[in-house]
């Protein structure tokens, strides 16, 4: 299985995820090693923190630095490894106008973008959101869904956005240490019905938050079969990288 992992703080020195470079390399070794073989570095976005539009402008062009060192030490050292860079979108009025005006990123070159809301968002809030994006042709991956207290008291909303064209993302770590509580009830609500699309890491770093999806998987073959799970870390997030329409 090539694992494809679509959220990923591993880029260097952008935000709250990898410290330097070195800790980039870890990561991309870390992932590379467990089994994945499409990243996309998905450093936080978050329009209120800058100033003006040339701290916007300065940030585009600190990613791709950055991003171009990191493609670099890919080629050079992990081969068959294909890299992508996007933004995670914290979403907001005027969120979707950043989106739509190319000043933050899509996932690798898609029309598909992934958007977190702040935990206490309400499902009006998100439902209005996901409508507002998917008016202007952006198809929202919803980061974490597992995080929203919205979806986790409302199974209906979190089922009419996967119907409506939303993806649904899960974070891997939260398969593995949620054994109880209502957190673990609500995920195994929504793989037995199948509503999560994409499993990722959201890694930040190379000890306590590595970029690692192979026991999460292990973990939904073994509860959902095969299928599911080859689609969720493979099937779907591969067709997002590559802006195929008909997910």
């Amino acid at each position: 299985m090539e694992f494809v992992d679509i959220h990923c703080h591993a880029l260097f020195r952008v935000d709250d995820g990898a410290k330097n470079e070195e800790m980039m390399k870890n990561m991309l070794r870390a992932a590379y090693e467990d089994g994945t073989r499409y990243l996309c570095f998905t450093p936080h976005f978050k329009i209120h923190e800058f100033d003006d539009e040339n701290e916007v402008i300065e940030q585009k062009k600190r990613l791709d630095r950055r991003f171009k060192v990191a493609l670099t030490y890919a080629e050079e050292n992990l081969p068959d490894f294909k890299l992508f860079l996007g933004n995670e979108v914290m979403y907001h009025n005027g969120a979707d106008e950043s989106l739509y005006t190319k000043k933050c990123n899509f996932l690798g070159d898609s029309s598909f973008a992934l958007i977190e809301f702040s935990p206490n968002s309400s499902g009006f809030e998100i439902e209005n959101a996901v409508i507002r994006l998917l008016r202007k042709g952006i198809r929202p991956v919803i980061a974490h869904v597992e995080r929203y207290s919205a979806f986790v008291k409302d199974l209906e909303l979190i089922s009419s956005l996967h119907e409506s064209g939303a993806l649904l993302q899960v974070n891997a770590g939260s398969i593995t240490e949620f054994k109880h509580g209502k957190t673990a009830r609500f995920l195994k609500r929504i793989f037995k019905k199948h509503l999560v699309d994409i499993v990722a890491s959201d890694a930040h770093d190379d000890s306590d938050f590595p970029p690692c999806l192979s026991n999460a998987y292990s973990s939904i073959v073994k509860r959902y079969g095969n299928d599911y799970a080859d689609k969720i870390f493979h099937l779907t997030p591969l067709s997002v990288l590559l802006n195929e329409k008909n997910i």
